[in-house]
């Protein structure tokens, strides 16, 4: 603020020199005094554009600071919110929240902070001043500042309504594309790139027109305002002229009525221009603050802890459907631009309808069903990915919704079908970055290569040619899906959880990469309690029980041994006439 004062002083004072410079010419001074006099005018300019450099550095060095603050704390807030939220967004309308909002912000904040500040007590500072040479000019500028402001009011809720719109374009567009470039084999293997592009057209359609409507408003802002610079202009010139032949003027003080009046068009254009900023700001802090409004279906308690032992598991009575977070607008409370996202829940029918069972400790369960039937939901709702709607699930007797979320999740692993692999090395890839984490315990190398000789992965790693060091690509490409998969088993065995989860890989792996898995799932497996989706005849072998559901219902639950003997159950006839009829 300082620096900031002292620029704004040294360009009110800068040109009463030039005027002290024009009547002493007018008046015969010597060229000594004339020349101190413009020596002083340099010193001042340059001193003044100094200052100013190091102003705005200081401006936007905070500006940056503050909005990746608010950009940390986005994506700290979307990283807390439940699948229901993320289940309806697509990963680039997530970005654009994120980071186009903030960045839009981001360009406003150092100016609207520091700068906005500094170009309004200019303008003060000029009204000031010409006040007190004139009341007439000092009118002409107050008229023109008063109005210049109300045409910009005047257009604000345009503006803001026009950069929503175009916002949410750019959000849909960087979803669509996301989504779609995600899925390139598939759509060229099927022929679909006419179809996306016959998509996209309307997208950028809607961006075009939008982005149009935006032009055309910030074109008639810099008109109405530039017109109004003309007319005040000319009054002044009027007025001084005037004045100056009626020898109430001199030639020095018309320069400087027509310079201070000329001065106000700067900062008033500046503060326009930041005004217009400033109205495509508030339209991205209102989808912040929107954003921030979305809460965590999941709630954090943390009133019990887990035994550090393989854990028993419990279902008592569980029912359970999806309760989707929507964006909705609620009549009675409207935010000023009238797009308030409120969070909703959206209920759809039951995925699990009173599914009561146990498992004990050290035991494994095969749960077989057909797609669709709730298998997936069961393994998510006991990792707390989703809070179930009535009854209990307890690992050791302990209610899991008592349980904090880092605590539970540091006692159940779980290996997906869809294993997710960073643009990382191997060794963040395997510690998902826990070394990076003050509140984890570390994970040394020497640990980490001997999950991986453990696992089976020992000639794979050793011909990597940087070791721990090498770098994977985004989505784990290059790597096989069983690569990929062992890699997943190394993940969690490193975090040497109590109870693990396994969505089994079902397809795509030729017979040397299934006996690898074969012998990582039974290490994985080993002095632990297990839950496994089960795709395969090895698998079920494996299991101690087994629970088949049937549309969110346990339609028969037991001892492997014991179904597999009885003649009437559902897991003999499975047995003897293939999984497929069930599986699929």
């Amino acid at each position: 603020s300082v620096l900031l004062i002292g620029s704004i002083g040294l360009q009110l004072v800068a040109p009463q020199l030039i005027q002290r410079f024009l009547d002493q010419a007018q008046t015969g001074e010597t060229m000594q005094t004339l020349v101190n006099t413009a020596v002083l005018f340099f010193i001042i300019v340059l001193s003044q554009k100094i200052i100013a450099l190091f102003s705005t550095y200081v401006s936007e060095d905070l500006g940056w600071a503050a909005t990746n603050r608010l950009r940390a704390d986005l994506a700290a807030h979307c990283l807390r919110l439940d699948m229901g939220f993320h289940k309806l967004r697509t990963s680039g309308e997530l970005i654009e929240r994120i980071d186009g909002d903030v960045s839009t912000l981001a360009e406003s904040f150092s100016a609207l902070v520091v700068q906005m500040f500094g170009n309004s007590l200019l303008l003060i500072g000029v009204l000031i001043l010409i006040f007190r040479q004139s009341w007439q000019f000092g009118l002409i500028g107050l008229v023109y500042t008063l109005l210049m402001f109300g045409v910009q009011k005047a257009i604000r809720p345009q503006v803001v309504a026009v950069n929503n719109a175009v916002r949410r374009g750019y959000a849909n567009m960087a979803g669509f594309l996301g989504e779609r470039l995600a899925g390139t084999e598939d759509i060229r293997a099927n022929g679909g790139e006419a179809y996306i592009m016959a998509r996209l057209y309307p997208i950028m359609a809607h961006i075009t027109h939008w982005r149009l409507r935006d032009d055309w408003m910030g074109a008639l802002s810099f008109s109405s305002s530039y017109m109004l610079y003309v007319f005040a202009l000319a009054a002044t010139l009027a007025l001084a002229a005037n004045a100056y032949l009626q020898g109430q003027m001199s030639i020095g003080t018309v320069y400087l009525m027509v310079y201070y009046v000329g001065l106000m068009e700067s900062p008033l254009k500046y503060i326009r221009r930041q005004l217009s900023r400033f109205q495509r700001a508030y339209a991205g802090i209102d989808r912040i603050n929107g954003f921030f409004r979305f809460e965590t279906q999941v709630k954090e308690t943390a009133v019990a802890i887990l035994p550090p032992t393989a854990p028993t598991i419990r279902f008592e009575h569980v029912s359970f459907a999806y309760k989707d977070q929507q964006s909705t607008v609620n009549k009675k409370q409207k935010t000023k631009n009238g797009q308030p996202p409120l969070a909703a829940n959206l209920q759809s029918p039951n995925v699990l309808h009173n599914v009561t069972f146990e498992l004990g400790a050290n035991r494994i369960l095969g749960i077989l069903g057909r797609t669709g039937s709730g298998k997936t939901t069961l393994t998510r709702l006991l990792f707390r990915l989703y809070d179930i709607d009535t009854g209990t699930i307890r690992l050791d007797g302990v209610n899991i919704a008592g349980v904090a979320l880092s605590d539970l999740r540091r006692h159940v692993g779980m290996v997906t079908q869809e294993v997710q692999l960073f643009a990382a090395t191997i060794r963040d890839n395997l510690t998902l970055f826990r070394n990076y984490d003050p509140q984890e315990t570390s994970i040394s190398d020497a640990q980490i290569i001997a999950a991986i000789e453990t696992l089976g992965l020992k000639d794979w790693f050793y011909a990597l040619p940087d070791g721990l060091d090498t770098m994977l690509k985004s989505g784990g490409k290059g790597l096989s899906a069983g690569e990929a998969q062992l890699l997943a088993f190394t993940r969690v065995f490193l975090r040497d959880p109590r109870l693990v989860i396994l969505d089994e890989a079902s397809s795509r792996l030729d017979p040397a990469t299934e006996q690898l898995l074969e012998r990582a799932i039974d290490r994985l497996l080993q002095d632990r309690t297990g839950l496994i989706i089960a795709h395969r005849l090895a698998t079920v072998q494996r299991a101690d029980d087994i629970l088949i559901l049937e549309n969110g219902r346990i339609v028969e639950h037991g001892s492997r041994a014991e179904l597999a003997e009885d003649t009437q159950s559902r897991f003999f006839h499975l047995l003897q006439t293939g999984f497929d009829s069930v599986l699929v």
